[in-house]
């Protein structure tokens, strides 16, 4: 099944989980997963929170900083971030351009 981001509608997304910022997304969702092209805008975050299921996060373009269960990371594009189901994870921008990211959530 091809998914088009194009066709999708975007939503705006201001302190998401407790974050900073905005986050810019367009998502698809059935009951199998969730695809997300998100854009987070320099100096914001997703806060931390507990992951319901297991994600991966690509980096398509920027930097990201991300804490895992207490421990940071550096992600450069290019670079997956899995988050398994139980763990505890922030995504961070504090860099000076848009940090671009597709994020699948596999329901458990």
């Amino acid at each position: 099944m091809k998914i088009n981001f194009n066709d999708l509608r975007e939503i705006n997304v201001s302190n998401m989980n407790g974050g900073n910022g905005n986050v810019r997304s367009k998502m698809f969702m059935n009951d199998d997963c969730k695809i997300i092209r998100a854009v987070l805008d320099p100096n914001s975050s997703m806060g931390k929170h507990v992951q319901k299921n297991n994600e991966f996060i690509y980096v398509l373009s920027g930097r990201a900083k991300v804490i895992i269960n207490g421990e940071e990371e550096l992600l450069n594009q290019g670079d997956v971030h899995y988050c398994p189901f139980g763990s505890t994870h922030e995504i961070i921008n504090d860099f000076n351009e848009d940090l671009v990211l597709l994020d699948i959530t596999v329901e458990k």
